[in-house]
């Protein structure tokens, strides 16, 4: 039920406590210009709205449908969506965490989930104010100061500042003591998103009472550690083997990039840190079951019991380790129509959605015989790919791969410029071309071979390169 008596419900600001707007106002003035922000348990969504009014892109999620409903239909000018006990994965600014805390009975898996944020805003009522003991329905527990400190430290969070609200009505205020503590935190990385004796921490805060059992979102449960600024894409295509070789070379994947994305069954040949698999299960399962023997049918069998993070288009209670694509959000986030015809595509829409600096493409080759007829998607790849480099993401494609064509010489790679050799050169920051016409020009064979597709490009060439 949206009126519960807890739940502050107006469909004008004019109807909210003064305290719960103030929160907003002082969060809106001091988060960075044009922040992506989360705002997670936004109610019925006046905060969020304040938020986006302010300048920035404010998403809120909350548990109740019903919230969610009211936010879009009277505090439009913000993004909703539904998610129950945890935020699902996504990449943003910052975290605005208001009146929640006291109301989750695990606030440390909550808190951990807003980690893709920087800087977090987070408030509970001060117990050494307002005392739990003196009945509150909808609460697990409050916090003083130090055990509200604690919780942050457990969950990963380093508190940079303190602010207070005295009363019910109250502005918010540096280091006052009041009824409500507030705290502007950084996160804290120095233990790459492993609060060190996590499990220690969870116990001392949580609070002994039954777990409130809510409907499932569809979304699973999902490691949050910082975004990835360089991540590798890997597909089956023959330039896959150029990724082996590298990171045998290196002594490991960790060296050359921060995570390596598999997609399908990728996932069950290379250690992956998540695999893309966007067929809905559920047609696969049908599949499987009219080829017993098929690799479909052999894939099921790993993604039954995969712990994930398995990225999809729709999650499925069999498959715990699925999670589901957030198209909205990365729609939204990157601007542009909804063209996904391969997996590989969602991947790379993906990475420009967490706002990673480095894309790099093994085994995503589109190498087949005839792909014209039997694959689609090498199109889809690279206008993804030309949005990430238009984003100024650094795209790196190996030289055995027909990808962005990048088996061609640089010559077969400028097309009209057969009479003249090119040579490309960096002035600082400038990319200089030199032009020398040839001594002599191909012949009407040559050229007429050049413009026949009806023979598909021997990919598999010596590699060179690749990072």
């Amino acid at each position: 039920m949206i009126v519960d008596g807890e739940r502050q419900v107006a469909p004008t600001l004019s109807g909210i406590r003064r305290d719960h707007v103030a929160r907003y106002e002082w969060a809106a003035s001091v988060l960075p210009a044009r922040s992506v922000v989360v705002d997670f348990a936004c109610g019925v969504g006046y905060g969020t709205q304040l938020l986006a009014d302010a300048g920035h892109t404010a998403t809120g999620y909350d548990k109740s449908s019903e919230a969610v409903g009211y936010a879009r239909k009277f505090y439009p000018r913000a993004t909703y969506h539904r998610a129950d006990g945890i935020c699902p994965a996504g990449a943003f600014d910052a975290a605005v965490c208001f009146e929640t805390i006291e109301h989750v009975d695990d606030p440390v898996a909550l808190l951990r989930s807003l980690r893709p944020a920087k800087l977090l805003l987070a408030s509970v009522p001060n117990e050494s104010v307002l005392p739990y003991g003196a009945g509150f329905a909808f609460h697990h527990r409050h916090y003083t100061k130090d055990e509200f400190l604690e919780l942050l430290h457990a969950a990963g969070w380093i508190v940079r500042e303190w602010y207070g609200q005295a009363g019910d009505e109250s502005e918010v205020e540096r280091g006052i003591e009041g009824r409500t503590i507030i705290a502007l935190c950084d996160r804290d990385d120095t233990v790459n998103g492993r609060p060190v004796k996590f499990e220690e921490a969870k116990t001392r805060v949580a609070k002994a009472a039954p777990v409130q059992v809510v409907e499932q979102s569809g979304f699973a449960p999902m490691e949050a550690f910082p975004n990835p600024e360089h991540v590798a894409i890997l597909g089956l295509g023959p330039s896959l083997e150029q990724y082996v070789d590298l990171v045998k070379r290196l002594g490991g994947k960790h060296v050359y990039c921060d995570e390596v994305w598999g997609i399908n069954a990728v996932g069950g040949v290379i250690m992956c840190d998540r695999i893309f698999h966007m067929d809905d299960v559920r047609v696969q399962e049908a599949r499987a079951k009219a080829a017993p023997e098929s690799n479909i049918a052999h894939m099921l069998e790993w993604l039954r019991v995969h712990p994930g993070p398995v990225i999809t288009s729709r999650a499925h209670p069999d498959y715990p380790g699925l999670v589901e694509f957030p198209l909205e959000d990365v729609l939204n986030r990157t601007g542009r129509a909804p063209y996904f015809n391969s997996t590989a595509a969602y991947a790379v829409a993906y990475a420009i959605y967490l706002g990673v600096k480095r894309i790099s493409l093994f085994g995503v080759d589109f190498t087949y015989p005839n792909a014209h007829q039997a694959e689609k998607g090498r199109a889809c790849v690279e206008y993804w790919l030309g949005v990430a480099a238009q984003l100024g993401i650094i795209v790196n494609v190996p030289k055995t791969s027909t990808l962005l064509d990048a088996m061609n010489t640089q010559a077969d790679r400028l097309y009209g410029y057969d009479t003249l050799d090119v040579t490309l050169r960096t002035e600082g920051e400038r990319l200089c071309v030199d032009l020398v016409e040839r001594e002599t020009i191909p012949t009407a064979d040559e050229i007429e071979a050049r413009y026949d597709h009806s023979q598909h490009p021997n990919a598999i060439v010596e590699a060179s390169g690749g990072r």
